[in-house]
Order: C-alpha cells, then structure tokens, then sequence
C-alpha cells in the first residue's frame, strides 16, 4: 500500500530506487552522465537548469595539443570541459561572423574612415589614453 509522500510506489519500487540512488551516490556525478550519455541517441535534448544545451548535442572527438587540454581541465574540473570548449567555439562563430559582416559593409560603403573609428575608440567605456 502506498503512504501519503509516495501515492504511486510500490515497496519494492522504493527498495529499487534506493539502492540506485546509493549507487549513483558512490559514483562521481560526471561518469554518471557520461555513461548515460553514451548510451542516449544524439538526438536527445540536453536541457539543465543552467542552460548547459538548449539544441541537440553531438558527441565529437577533438584532437588539441596536451598543454592546451590541461589547462582546460585545469579550469573546468572533470565536467566541464564539454561546456568549456562548446562556449570557446560558440564565440569563435559569432567573432568569424562579426568579421564577414564587417567585410560585406566594408564591401558595400567603404572602409570606416580613420577619425571615426578614433571617436567611436575614446566613447568605449574602457577606452584609456596611449
């Protein structure tokens, strides 16, 4: 029969459930989700109160140099490093997509004139003089 907290569980149920949750207790948090993730279709939506994936998420394998993914791991801690990189390329994107924009203005009226960008240069907020 079930009590008033747990309407729809069956004892057996709550025995089972307990036994995993001690299990994936004494398991680090980023193997746990390693390993369901290894097992989930890509085409899983990954949604945390964090916002980690707001699109579907691909598992990739990405060769870099073992300083540079030390000093990722170093700032991540065991899960992050995922996030850490996907961010870093996210900013790549839109710095690649600044720049092709600015060459399509430029393209179309001519490069920003020298005194402009000067002005626009001391109206930064951390703009500091030379």
């Amino acid at each position: 029969m079930a009590t008033e907290s747990e309407p729809n569980e069956s004892p057996a149920l709550s025995a089972l459930e307990l036994a995993l949750r001690r299990a994936l207790d004494s398991i680090p948090r980023d193997q746990v989700v390693k390993t369901i993730m290894s097992v989930l279709p890509a085409s899983v939506f990954i949604q945390d109160a964090g916002g980690l994936h707001s699109s579907k998420v691909r598992k990739v394998s990405v060769s870099m140099p073992e300083d540079l993914a030390e000093a990722v791991r170093a700032r991540t801690g065991a899960g992050g490093f995922s996030r850490y990189v996907s961010e870093a390329v996210q900013r790549e994107i839109k710095h690649d997509m600044l720049g092709e924009l600015i060459e399509e203005l430029e393209a179309e009226f001519g490069p920003v004139p020298p005194e402009v960008r000067e002005q626009t240069r001391r109206e930064w907020p951390d703009y500091e003089e030379e």
